[in-house]
């Protein structure tokens, strides 16, 4: 049957709508407490990987070299330092750098160590033994939280100049490393290596999304008042900004603060949610055509040009301590955690969907199994207490027969137990590969929450991958979250 075709005068509703009811999960905001959005009355956004969202590969890359070079001219680093290729697979966020052994270290959220990596070696069992016999504090100095994807370019070179150092011999200050690593990348940032670069092609290091205007005007539509807090400078702001709100027809040839009421930059966060900058003044944006651009300030600053405070403000962060919890817990904000890798955890989980499929049959299988090898058990145990007892010989005999075929189909069973656990390794290893061939899922390690999933869960009330997928919900929509069960419960 021919389709009517839709009147010039109507829009095609059909074309508008997902084929299926639910929204794709790569598009979906997920809940971890609930929120009204009638509720809200502020909207703000970070930007580094919030409103601007990098090609990883190529910024992740520039901040490595830029290092790399630093340490050799500043730091006195054999010029061989320089030639270390970056991986951009081997680190993600929510690891944990000992700094004072060299090591690499994964957490469930119980902080227990679970993978742990010596540079870029692996460390075998008894050294992860050391790590889950003593109570982990990760508020001491010598652990660092690997919290942001600026993040993963310093650590890998922390790694590789060990690696590099100790296969020539050399004794390797594990601490001193850290801090020079450190320290040159800081000072790559501060003295605009990097941003300078950046800012002279940001078509080659920004990745734009269309929707983003439509997103923030749907958002002041619908009454909201937005606003940006970013530590970046105005200038470096105004580059990246400009590029995302490039004056097109979609954005009406509007400059890209007439999307914000009010813009703050240089903000100093976390700081800037405890006690801030004292110094506020306003921040020369070339063009600016809003009042409220700033420079500085803190979180009453900002609250009394917005008109609201607390949970009627909602904050988009990439940073799980600068940016999500200390606006939740200093500031009483509400929180959406933009995490960019979730959109790969969701794809990858979505082609995995079979194999998981298989592990959990073959699973349920060896549960059969296991229960049954119980019940042999058992009535093994109580032929052998009745065989102890017995003076007849003939029964004697159809005991022993009888604890002989126990004996055989137990073996059996166990045989097929042990079969069934080398082929379910088998698949969850290549399922924990595909996500990362190093260290598995971002969210999960085993069966368990990681440390970062925990972070996630326990500090942001919303989490998503992109800030543009609120387009897929109304104005009044009310984010649930999900019912906790208990494991009785499941």
């Amino acid at each position: 049957m021919r389709r009517s075709k839709t009147p010039p005068d109507q829009i095609d509703l059909e074309s508008l709508f997902p084929a299926e009811s639910k929204i794709p999960r790569q598009n979906r905001v997920f809940v971890n407490r609930n929120l009204r959005l009638p509720s809200i009355g502020a909207i703000g956004f970070d930007l580094d990987h919030t409103l601007a969202h990098y090609d990883p590969i190529q910024v992740e890359e520039l901040a490595f070299r830029t290092t790399q070079n630093k340490l050799v001219e500043h730091r006195g680093y054999p010029k061989a330092v320089a030639q270390i290729r970056y991986d951009p697979e081997f680190v993600i966020r929510g690891l944990v750098i000992d700094r004072e052994q060299g090591n690499i270290i994964k957490m469930n959220y119980h902080s227990y160590v679970t993978r742990a990596f010596h540079g870029r070696r692996e460390l075998g069992k008894s050294i992860l033994k050391i790590y889950r016999q003593e109570r982990i504090d990760l508020s001491a100095e010598r652990y660092v939280s690997v919290d942001t994807l600026f993040h993963l370019p310093e650590v890998y070179l922390y790694l590789s100049i060990i690696d590099f150092l100790e296969e020539r011999g050399e004794k390797a200050d594990f601490q001193k490393i850290y801090s020079d690593v450190r320290e040159m990348i800081d000072k790559a940032h501060a003295d605009g290596s990097i941003k300078s670069v950046i800012c002279e092609a940001p078509s080659r290091f920004l990745r734009t999304d269309p929707e983003l205007p439509i997103l923030l005007d749907q958002f002041r539509s619908w009454g909201k008042k937005i606003f940006l807090l970013t530590n970046s400078e105005h200038y470096y702001a105004d580059v990246l900004l400009s590029h995302l709100f490039r004056r097109k027809r979609d954005t009406g040839g509007r400059h890209w603060t007439e999307f914000f009421d009010v813009v703050i930059c240089d903000a100093a966060k976390p700081g800037f949610f405890t006690k801030g900058k004292k110094d506020t003044h306003p921040a020369v944006i070339a063009d600016c055509r809003i009042k409220e651009a700033w420079e500085g300030g803190n979180t009453e600053f900002l609250e009394e040009r917005l008109g609201y405070s607390r949970d009627q403000v909602l904050y988009f962060g990439d940073h799980t301590y600068g940016d999500i919890l200390l606006a939740k817990k200093s500031s009483g904000w509400r929180t959406a955690m933009l995490v960019e890798e979730l959109d790969h955890e969701q794809r990858v989980a979505q082609l995995l969907e079979p194999k998981l499929r298989t592990v959990s049959g073959l699973s349920e299988e060896r549960e059969r199994i296991d229960i049954e090898r119980a019940v042999l058990e058992r009535e093994h145990a109580r032929l052998t207490v009745a065989l102890e007892s017995e003076t007849e010989k003939r029964t004697r005999n159809r005991k022993t027969s009888q604890l002989k075929y126990l004996e055989k189909e137990l073996q059996n069973r166990l045989d097929k137990g042990q079969e069934l656990g080398r082929e379910i390794g088998r698949h969850w290893g290549e399922s924990q590969r595909a996500y990362n061939r190093v260290w598995g899922p971002l969210f999960r390690e085993g069966n368990e929450t990681s440390r970062f999933g925990h972070q996630v869960k326990d500090f942001a009330c919303l989490y998503t991958s992109r800030v543009t997928n609120f387009l897929n919900y109304a104005s009044d929509h009310y984010f649930r979250s999900p019912m906790d069960h208990m494991s009785h419960e499941l």
